[in-house]
């Protein structure tokens, strides 16, 4: 059963990076069809497809590295999802989360999975545990449940979960709650 998962796992990121590559592609046919149209959502794509091109397990492995399998494997790519996260918020640092809902949906993906690699991290470096628990269950659930709302919205740029009404809410509320 542990070959199988290392196998899926392995090819479930390469169809990750898959899905990340396909709307970096949507997003330059979409851009070169409106040539005076904002490229944010395109960079955004780009950039995050390069993220995950650079730490896909079954590349390093070809080149050599075998990613799964190093102690620092989550703290490389806890460290590669702040990266990306701070090299977003300079690509779309103008940019309304209201009219380019992916910015806020990447923004949340990322910090998620960035929180996830450094629990994963302490927990199996620090701590030194190697026993499945239920982290373990939730990590593998949610990282991969919000690579795949990335990619979702990065394809409709739309806020199809409802995190920018939520956004909205919560900022008209803190400013609400300053006044008193």
């Amino acid at each position: 059963m542990d070959m199988i998962e290392q196998y899926f796992s392995a090819y479930l990121a390469s169809l990750i990076m898959w899905g990340f590559m396909m709307a970096f592609l949507y997003n330059v046919v979409k851009k070169s069809s409106a040539p005076s149209s904002d490229p944010s959502v395109m960079w955004m794509s780009l950039a995050i497809f390069l993220s995950y091109l650079v730490s896909d397990p079954l590349l390093n492995l070809s080149l050599g590295v075998d990613m799964m399998y190093s102690y620092k494997s989550y703290l490389i790519w806890a460290l590669s999802d702040l990266f990306i996260l701070v090299v977003i918020l300079l690509i779309a640092k103008n940019k309304s989360i209201k009219r380019y809902p992916a910015k806020l949906y990447v923004i949340i993906g990322l910090t998620v999975n960035m929180l996830l690699f450094i629990g994963m991290h302490v927990d199996v470096n620090m701590i030194n545990l190697f026993e499945p628990w239920w982290f373990w269950k939730v990590y593998s659930v949610t990282v991969n449940v919000m690579d795949v709302i990335m990619i979702i919205a990065l394809f409709c740029n739309k806020d199809f979960l409802g995190f920018v009404r939520i956004y909205q809410w919560l900022a008209r509320s803190n400013k609400s709650s300053d006044l008193v």
